[in-house]
């Protein structure tokens, strides 16, 4: 775990929840658990770069550079969806990607200085899940009209599933012929959202999450995503169209000593319904 990024984490939280007890703020009516419950669905397409090495036993033997070209020749086939419940204070969620693809590259042998070539086939859900509280909502303003905001403080937890093979033409150390194999980790992950209401239509949503603390030999997770959205009517739905960016990373070993380091970085759109 590295301690300046949970430092400044801290930081960033005692800094807001401090901000809070200013009289430059009114706290406005919170959500009350006798409110019906409500539920949000939300479909989006996140276009990230990827770039991520494979290393065994401490050698980097594959570094692939998926920019979004990359990512999008390699793809044979993705969803990506958010749900959402929420019932008076309480936030339940899960965000959910689906990847399957194939990549392949020709490279010299770090060793043996021969050409190669190798094939990298993926399939992959990565799924962040969790329960928040909502503190309350306070207004940016004197009148009721003003915009505010909210926070989320929220616990959970990342799952990661990605069943992969790796081969490399010809045979040669230091990794040879076909390698199989799955990642598989579940970790706990903390963090803080917030929302401002920019308007009747628009807002904006920020939200940060840490995990690994090398449970499931996660050394380190870390997401972030920002969005602002526009809230319409489609019939007699509620429903939001969403633009924003995500930044998430992780890196984690297995007992083989076959080590994998991701990040995936970019934009993303989606639209969603509240019911």
């Amino acid at each position: 775990m590295k301690v300046t990024k949970v430092f400044v984490l801290s930081l960033v939280v005692s800094g807001l929840l401090g901000l809070l007890t200013t009289q430059s703020f009114a706290q406005s009516d919170g959500k009350e658990w006798s409110d019906p419950w409500r539920f949000h669905v939300n479909l989006y397409g996140w276009l990230p770069d990827a770039p991520a090495t494979i290393s065994v036993n401490g050698e980097e033997v594959v570094d692939v550079p998926e920019d979004l070209d990359t990512v999008l020749d390699s793809l044979d086939m993705t969803a990506m969806f958010e749900l959402e419940a929420h019932k008076g204070p309480l936030v339940l969620f899960t965000n959910n990607v689906y990847y399957k693809g194939t990549y392949d590259e020709n490279f010299t042998g770090p060793i043996t200085g021969l050409a190669k070539k190798y094939e990298l086939q993926e399939e992959a859900w990565v799924i962040k899940y969790g329960v928040g509280y909502d503190l309350g909502t306070w207004n940016l303003g004197k009148s009721e009209d003003s915009p505010n905001f909210s926070l989320i403080p929220w616990v959970g937890g990342f799952y990661f599933h990605d069943d992969w093979s790796l081969t490399i033409k010809p045979y040669g150390e230091p990794l040879s012929g076909k390698t199989t194999g799955t990642y598989d980790f579940n970790t706990p992950m903390v963090g803080l959202g917030s929302r401002v209401i920019l308007s009747e239509k628009w807002y904006l949503n920020l939200s940060y999450g840490y995990g690994g603390w090398d449970v499931d030999s996660v050394d380190e997770i870390y997401d972030f995503i920002g969005n602002v959205g526009y809230r319409f009517k489609m019939g007699d739905v509620s429903s939001k169209v969403v633009a924003g960016y995500r930044y998430l990373y992780f890196n984690r070993p297995d007992n083989r000593g076959v080590e994998l380091e991701l990040t995936c970085k970019g934009p993303f759109i989606g639209i969603g319904w509240e019911f």
